[in-house]
């Protein structure tokens, strides 16, 4: 059906793919970004403990077979277990880039997948940049169609309906399928959708989940290649119905340009809404010194509603996961110093919390947080922070970078060298080095 959402996902997906590869609009640029971005997580996540508990559930495989996943370049599983294993390590400490318009991760979904799969068919770097746009619209826009962020509120995690699609366009563009089978893989990809959304604790189920539908999409992309077909209209009906998306916007399609220029860098370990939250304390405490932070006998934190409804205050959490969607570890990792480490979200130790009286509020306003800081002297300090940082990504990633790699300084290069043409086999290779 030449006019389905499937189709037009597909051809979207093409023409972005088309655009990196002519670098137009800056797509390849931002791809680049994007990739060494979510290799750098990847890198610092293969010590997540949930990483290594998948590791010890999955079958190894015997040397010269499968793939060996980033995360544990000693370790031999098949293509899907080590496909998930690098997803959910990509995304275990919440460092990883976001769509915010989408609620989507594309980055921890099509990454691992683009490096892998392009170091078996040996994609320059120009390819692999064209495969890892690709997916990241499809992720975007297939999303949009099903509701976006608003699919939280059904209780269905966004990036784990759409990822498998994106994952799968990603694996179509580097299998070389055409027009035709590049659609049958969404569809394929598309027949499997889901992905539940927690409502007590996240555990490790939760990043897993990712790294399952990036297998999902790998999946449905050779079997498309194989001559396996599905529905055409599986996101126009059905999914729309099963996601209770029949009232998307009409205009989630936009005017073409690339989604992948939307995304935002993390800076800090933690949830999305507490980014912004950070960066604000930051700012109070320049002003007013670290120590207000960690002495303030109360700090309110206004945020748009759906926000509010997937964070919490607690000081006494399940595990890392739930450290890092805690309003408490957030201000009490500003109040130390330690807002960019991971251990201290890891740890989940209460004693590292803010111990101080805190409220999450649903705020007015949708585009930033409202912070109002009682100090230890019963002065108020007010400070309003916009949810997206103005900066130069480019600029996040290298701060970043500096902070999570500051012993490897070529990956600071890394986009301008994949950019050149590095390869995914070199670029693999570079990974494994840091373990």
């Amino acid at each position: 059906m030449a006019g389905s959402t499937l189709a037009t996902l597909a051809r979207r997906g093409t023409a972005v793919a088309a655009l990196a590869r002519a670098g137009e609009d800056g797509v390849a640029r931002a791809a680049a970004l994007l990739s060494v971005d979510t290799l750098a997580c990847l890198v610092v996540g293969a010590g997540h403990p949930t990483v290594g508990r998948l590791l010890d559930a999955q079958d190894p495989l015997p040397a010269g077979h499968g793939w060996t996943p980033l995360a544990a370049p000693g370790a031999h599983r098949s293509r899907a277990d080590a496909l998930v294993v690098d997803v959910t390590a990509a995304h275990a400490d919440e460092l990883d880039a976001v769509h915010p318009g989408s609620g989507t991760v594309p980055g921890a979904v099509v990454v691992p997948l683009a490096v892998h799969l392009g170091a078996e068919v040996d994609a320059a770097g120009p390819d692999l940049l064209a495969a890892v746009a690709a997916g990241y619209e499809v992720t975007a826009l297939a999303a949009g169609v099903l509701g976006g962020p608003r699919l939280y509120a059904s209780s269905w995690w966004p990036g784990a309906v759409a990822g498998r699609l994106g994952a799968a366009m990603t694996a179509s563009c580097l299998l070389g399928l055409d027009e035709e089978r590049t659609r049958q893989a969404l569809a394929l990809a598309a027949a499997s959708a889901g992905g539940l959304l927690t409502e007590d604790v996240f555990a490790d189920g939760h990043y897993v989940l990712l790294g399952d539908a990036a297998a999902a999409g790998l999946q449905a992309a050779v079997r498309a290649a194989a001559g396996l077909r599905a529905s055409a209209t599986l996101l126009d009906g059905p999914a729309r119905r099963a996601f209770a998306a029949e009232d998307a916007p009409a205009d989630v399609w936009g005017d073409g340009t690339p989604r992948i220029g939307e995304g935002m860098h993390k800076e800090f370990p933690c949830s999305t809404p507490l980014q912004a939250v950070i960066r604000g304390l930051l700012a109070v405490a320049e002003r007013a010194g670290r120590a207000t932070i960690g002495t303030a006998s109360a700090v309110e934190v206004a945020l748009p509603a759906a926000m509010v409804a997937y964070l919490s205050t607690d000081r006494v959490v399940d595990g890392p996961p739930e450290a890092a969607a805690s309003l408490a570890y957030s201000v009490g990792a500003v109040a130390r110093g330690r807002e960019r480490e991971v251990g201290h979200f890891r740890a989940a130790d209460p004693a590292t919390a803010f111990a101080g009286a805190l409220t999450l509020v649903p705020a007015a306003t949708s585009d930033a947080v409202e912070l109002a800081v009682t100090t230890a002297g019963g002065d108020l300090v007010r400070h309003r922070e916009p949810l997206r940082l103005a900066a130069d990504p480019a600029e996040v990633v290298t701060r970043k970078l500096g902070v999570l790699l500051a012993d490897a300084p070529r990956w600071s290069a890394l986009p301008d060298e994949l950019g050149a043409g590095l390869g995914a086999r070199a670029l693999a290779r570079l990974v494994a080095a840091r373990h």
